[in-house]
């Protein structure tokens, strides 16, 4: 199926299927992903009783219903993950799961529409009761990406019905749009514009915009949510009582979800995370859109938030969308994220704390808010065509993305610090299981962030081994294949074969992290601007603002373009008003930030190791995953190993620091 095109994008996203990925680095990661983490997610569905919520609400398996009230939306991830997956490669075990899972929520869906096995199993004649809390439209937002993702794979209208039925029904129950009925956490708006570009039919596209319009206008939300958690509480107590009467000698666990979430903090965490809740912060609720200039609350519902409205420029133009976008990206970017580009400081809260609040002990960077992140910033980029979008995914995807899932695909990082004594590890499943569908969904479409097109242009934005074919609207082809060695080195290998009867217009994007790149187009050097003011020791923290797309020009027929991008090793230094940080540094060589973990330093005081003054720095080969680990003495003059932090945490319990104490900042070593 063709993509369809919005009207105000600069650029044409590809399917999935449009492009193989050869990279040797990221398709270990994708085949690891379809051949152990799909599987392996569905075996924790089944063992968790997520799958077998459905099952009990059709009557084909006897039981209570087990998890939190938003569990369907794991399973559903995990359909659109299966999709994508199959898009790309054929396996019929993983085919006959999706297919048997998708004849279930259609057993499950009630003849007007709806699927959510919260309400249908404990209150079969309750709707839309709690907007706020209990993630009705959130999961019913997934299941619509699902089956979306599903149709665009196999062309199935039967599959894609559910999905327009779920729709029809929100549009039918909730006709009269109000400010009362937005949901408290974003994704159903995602999940409308989706369905509304598959069957252009304009009433999804509206509700999406009515729900987005209608954000942040709730009045007095303090006694609305007042109103929606006792409403809550009653319902646990009645399933409480429920499930004693079912299993009169069974123990009845709290359902409250804030016993599950990591606490520790800073001093007054607990107040400021009610005050969010009154206020509205939390639910993104406390304005308008187009008044939320930073990024505040919840950083996983600010994600999708974000993305969603993204979407809804390209379709309306609205450039107040666009500038209250732009503004807030920049002000996360600048002061509330992480150099690995974690988001999200405050635990408890899982979101945004102040500007330059950014502990790394307490960091929560949950993986989701990552993901989240990167979808936002694929929409600006296809927005705006700006590259500094496109280096943010690059970060994030090698970095604070990569982390969540271990090397073989069966544990998971849920949140994500830059400092910890030991206690984290990664754990094959949550209570809360978001994370791990949700990466091996943007596993599966890792294709799509690589190229974009327009018929007299090709834009390269990730420099990940692949190829891709396209045909322009006057029936021209153009052609890309790319040979990469990311992130281990900088040598990048373009051929492309221009079918046009003119220039083909190729931007390339230089990265913000490099200097002094070559480019040779048929062997000949191009020249090209400085890439960034770096000196030759020190950056500030990761920024992806001097990243840029250089535009070349290429005439009919075959071009080679050689790239060089150095990858050297930085000494990052946070603002000065990032006070835990003052006096550190923390490594990164090419788009990776690296880390020091006790199993490789049991001579140092990891996660409070030093380093002294002019110490070199070596680049060692290893033997585990990764193919450069760095080497330098610490103060104890034992030698100190730093690995990227997105493979710590493979090898058991351990300590980690990303940022290490310098006396002096020193002078790079090249080795």
């Amino acid at each position: 199926m063709e993509p369809y095109n919005p009207p105000y994008r600069r650029m044409k996203e590809l399917n999935v299927s449009d492009v193989e990925i050869s990279d040797g680095f990221w398709k270990q990661k994708i085949d690891i992903n379809r051949n152990s983490a799909i599987f392996h997610q569905w075996e924790q569905l089944e063992q968790s009783q997520t799958i077998d919520n459905f099952r009990i609400v059709t009557g084909v398996k006897e039981g209570f219903r087990e998890g939190y009230f938003y569990s369907d939306s794991d399973s559903h991830k995990w359909a659109e993950a299966a999709a994508l997956i199959l898009s790309r490669f054929k396996s019929e075990k993983l085919e006959k799961l999706l297919l048997d899972y998708l004849e279930l929520i259609g057993d499950t869906q009630e003849e007007d529409g709806y699927v959510f096995t919260y309400n249908q199993f404990h209150f079969p004649k309750q709707r839309w009761i709690n907007f706020q809390i209990e993630h009705e439209l959130y999961s019913l937002g997934h299941l619509i990406e699902a089956t979306c993702a599903f149709f665009l794979v196999s062309g199935n209208k039967d599959i894609l019905k559910i999905g327009e039925e779920v729709a029809d029904l929100i549009l039918s129950d909730l006709k009269d749009y109000s400010p009362v009925n937005t949901p408290g956490h974003p994704e159903i708006e995602i999940a409308l514009i989706k369905l509304y570009r598959i069957t252009k039919k304009q009433q999804y596209l509206k509700l999406a915009e009515d729900m987005l319009e209608n954000r942040g206008k709730i009045k007095f939300f303090g006694k609305q949510i007042f109103k929606e958690y006792f409403s809550q509480l009653r319902r646990a107590k009645l399933i409480a009582k429920q499930r004693r009467t079912a299993f009169p000698d069974s123990k009845t666990t709290s359902s409250k979800i804030m016993f599950d979430l990591f606490r520790d903090g800073p001093r007054g965490l607990f107040i400021r995370t009610y005050l969010q809740f009154l206020s509205g912060k939390y639910f993104l609720q406390n304005k308008p859109i187009r008044n939320l200039s930073k990024p505040i609350g919840h950083s996983v519902r600010w994600g999708y938030l974000a993305t969603s409205m993204a979407m809804l420029y390209q379709e309306t133009g609205d450039k107040t969308l666009l500038n209250t976008l732009k503004d807030s990206w920049y002000h996360m970017v600048s002061k509330r994220m992480y150099v690995t580009g974690g988001l999200g400081s405050l635990p408890l809260l899982e979101g945004f704390g102040r500007d330059y609040e950014l502990n790394n002990e307490h960091a929560y960077n949950e993986t989701c808010a990552a993901i989240s992140s990167i979808y936002w910033s694929w929409e600006m980029l296809l927005s705006t065509g700006h590259a500094k979008y496109s280096d943010l995914i690059e970060w994030q995807l090698y970095n604070t993305f990569l982390v969540g899932m271990s090397a073989d695909g069966k544990s998971y990082f849920y949140r994500n610090p830059l400092k910890t004594a030991g206690k984290l590890e990664r754990k094959s499943w949550y209570k809360t299981a978001c994370c791990p569908s949700n990466i091996s969904r943007t596993l599966a479409q890792l294709g799509k962030y690589i190229y974009s097109f327009k018929d007299d242009t090709v834009w390269i934005h990730q420099y990940i081994g692949s190829s891709c074919e396209y045909k322009t609207s006057n029936g021209d082809e153009i052609s890309v294949s790319m040979k990469s060695g990311f992130p281990w080195n900088g040598n990048v290998k373009l051929i492309i074969e221009n079918g046009l009867k003119e220039e083909l217009d190729v931007k390339i994007r230089i990265p913000s992290w490099t200097r002094k790149a070559s480019i040779l187009i048929n062997r000949k050097e191009e020249n090209i601007p400085k890439s960034c003011e770096m000196d030759d020791s020190t950056a500030s923290g990761y920024s992806p603002f001097d990243s840029y797309y250089l535009p070349l020009k290429l005439e009919r027929g075959r071009s080679e373009i050689e790239i060089n991008f150095p990858m050297e090793i930085f000494f990052r230094k946070s603002d000065e008003k990032v006070k835990n940080n003052l006096g550190k540094i923390a490594l990164t060589r090419g788009p990776l930030v690296y880390c020091f973990e006790s199993i490789d330093n049991q001579d140092s005081e990891i996660p409070d190791a030093k380093i002294g003054i002019n110490m070199k720095i070596q680049q060692l080969d290893s033997e585990m995953e990764e193919k450069v680990i760095l080497s330098l003495k610490g103060t104890n003059s034992k030698i100190l190993k730093a690995i990227p932090y997105f493979s710590w945490g493979n090898r058991g319990k351990s300590a980690m620091q990303v940022w290490i104490e310098c006396k002096e900042y020193v002078q790079e070593i090249r080795g």
